[in-house]
């Protein structure tokens, strides 16, 4: 295989990392996040110790035996960038890392909508108190290579942030046909154990580079945030759910029920069933999006979502998943206009599915306030 320095796209400002590397040695504690879809969740991995989180986590305690090392894996499957500018400050920012991880390269596509929605999570992470640094990292499709690497990277290298590309380190392996790739992955996108060893062992290889580079030059201060590359809009996004709005509701519940799972995304919304049932929110900011449910339970319910009374441009929520896979998380724009005023939100139920399945509104995510 070839170097490991192959996969260094960026080894970054050295006042990030440094005031990481400070703050271990004089502190003797570090807390990280690692912020990402399925591979970051350890999908196909055979156990959790097994999985590049954890692995990686162990370069810290190798290096700092003495140190109090926290770490929380944020991990949560067919998530994108846009999702994670919202659920940022509770799964993240809420729990003061040090250091955060962000993996979202095959999950986001190649556009100007998710270029907007990285950097918007990039500044927001950068903006906080307690995080010193952000890592990212750029998985890949084995079979094709593709994945979001050159917007996101774009992004990293005008922040001046370290970055772990997996692509540029297997990829050219693959097309020189010097991997055989079902020993790294199944299904061509989630790696199998020794996949995920190889991620692990690219970012402890950029550790290890960036941990020589403060031992020679010492604390260097934070950078400042450098003026953005795209509208940030998803800067402010934030996300509603029945812990923090109260809704008129008629036909529709809060969802209460108990998960075991922390990356379970269907939590802590509302459901409905009958036809007619209704839900409606106040509601600020130019951008206004829904997460809903889609099931493999079919039949199932079919709704509407009314931005402002419009009726005549009603957008439709179908919540029946062609898919056989499992239920899917959508994420989708209801508006996205000039005014970034109070709105109001509408969902109905125009149509019911079977008696067990019923229609789940996720959450509301506003955004572009100001």
């Amino acid at each position: 295989m070839t170097n490991k320095n192959q996969a260094i796209v960026n080894i970054g400002n050295i006042g990030y990392m440094s005031n990481v590397f400070s703050k271990i040695e004089k502190e003797k504690k570090l807390n990280i996040v690692y912020l990402g879809g399925s591979i970051t969740m350890g999908c196909h991995a055979t156990d959790d110790e097994l999985r590049y989180v954890n692995r990686s986590v162990k370069w810290w305690k190798n290096n700092f035996p003495d140190a109090d090392v926290d770490f929380f894996n944020a991990g949560i499957g067919a998530t994108t960038s846009q999702f994670g500018a919202a659920r940022v400050e509770d799964h993240v920012l809420n729990r003061e890392p040090d250091l955060v991880f962000v993996e979202f390269s095959v999950n986001d596509e190649a556009s100007p909508l998710f270029m907007e929605t990285y950097e918007s999570l990039i500044r927001k992470l950068l903006r906080a108190e307690s995080v010193k640094a952000v890592i990212l990292i750029n998985n890949l499709f084995y079979d094709t290579g593709k994945n979001a690497q050159e917007i996101h990277n774009n992004i990293g290298l005008r922040y001046g942030l370290p970055i772990v590309s997996v692509r540029d380190y297997i990829y050219p392996e693959i097309q020189l046909g010097n991997v055989r790739l079902s020993d790294y992955t199944d299904d061509m996108l989630h790696p199998k154990d020794p996949g995920h060893k190889m991620i692990s062992d690219l970012i402890m290889n950029l550790l290890d580079v960036e941990y020589n580079y403060y031992k020679k030059l010492g604390v260097k201060p934070k950078p400042e945030l450098p003026e953005p590359f795209t509208a940030c809009r998803y800067e402010d996004a934030e996300r509603i759910q029945n812990g923090n709005c109260e809704p008129v509701m008629e036909g529709f519940v809060p969802d209460k029920h108990e998960s075991q799972q922390w990356s379970d995304p269907f939590k802590d919304g509302w459901t409905a069933h009958d036809k007619g049932s209704r839900i409606a929110f106040k509601v600020t900011g130019g951008i206004i999006m829904v997460q809903w449910k889609k099931t493999v339970n079919k039949p199932a319910p079919i709704a509407y979502a009314v931005i402002d009374g419009d009726y005549s441009g009603k957008i439709k929520l179908d919540a029946n998943f062609d898919e056989d896979w499992g239920d899917l998380c959508c994420l989708t724009v209801l508006y996205e206009g000039d005014n970034k005023g109070e709105h109001t939100l509408e969902i109905y139920i125009d149509s019911e599915g079977k008696k067990d399945s019923d229609f789940m509104l996720i959450s509301v995510i506003t955004a572009h306030k100001s």
